[in-house]
């Protein structure tokens, strides 16, 4: 047990050694030690080296180096691996682009908790893509994305609630939920809360 901790604390410091190596600029040297515990079998790592790839940060720019480590990531259980994965199968970054593949990785992401997931998933849902539409569904997802403080989740949802799109309609409740992506630098949110304010105030007088 002793041996196992020590060793799980050695890829910890590893790691962070290639984080700041990437923080400061040094991508070939945060490669170097990704790739070294990816080849492993360490998720953490082979997700990094995905984005590593993906972001040309320290090496040429490999989108199916990218899709390779991300896959062995996500088949591991790592969450924004199969995020990662499933957008470039979304939008057809390094692979063509398969709605199947995309639901596939975001499903699982989003059932592991990840907001990004959560909120990308929703999208399909409210747009039909690659799937039945279902704007209920797509509610639920974004519900659970804002709560998380997902800004694009919050603001989807608002709309929802402002215009009754598979919510019950809830003026108060949009206005809620724009003010907190607003809170998060969300242009268009900033933009519906001031012209939620303007209507109000116009209304009132």
């Amino acid at each position: 047990m002793q041996a196992a901790n020590e060793q799980l604390s050695s890829e910890d410091q590893a790691l962070g050694e290639a984080a700041a190596a990437a923080e400061a600029g040094n991508g070939a040297r945060a490669l170097e030690i990704c790739k070294a515990l990816a080849q492993q079998g360490n998720a953490t790592a082979q997700y990094n080296l995905g984005v590593l790839y993906e972001r040309a940060t320290g090496v040429t720019p490999d989108f199916g180096q990218a899709i390779h480590w991300y896959r062995l990531a996500a088949d591991q259980g790592n969450p924004m691996a199969q995020y990662n994965l499933g957008v470039m199968y979304d939008v057809g970054r390094g692979v063509p682009q398969d709605n199947e593949q995309a639901l596939y990785w975001l499903r699982r992401a989003a059932a592991s908790g990840n907001a990004s997931a959560q909120t990308n998933l929703g999208v399909m849902y409210d747009n039909g893509q690659g799937v039945e539409q279902n704007v209920e569904t797509a509610a639920q997802l974004f519900q659970l994305a804002a709560v998380q403080g997902n800004a694009i989740a919050q603001c989807n949802l608002a709309a929802m609630y402002f215009y009754g799109v598979g919510v019950v309609q809830n003026f108060e409740q949009a206005l809620t939920l724009y003010v907190q992506a607003a809170e998060q630098g969300n242009a268009v949110a900033i933009a519906k809360v001031t012209e939620i304010i303007e209507a109000i105030d116009a209304d009132q007088n």
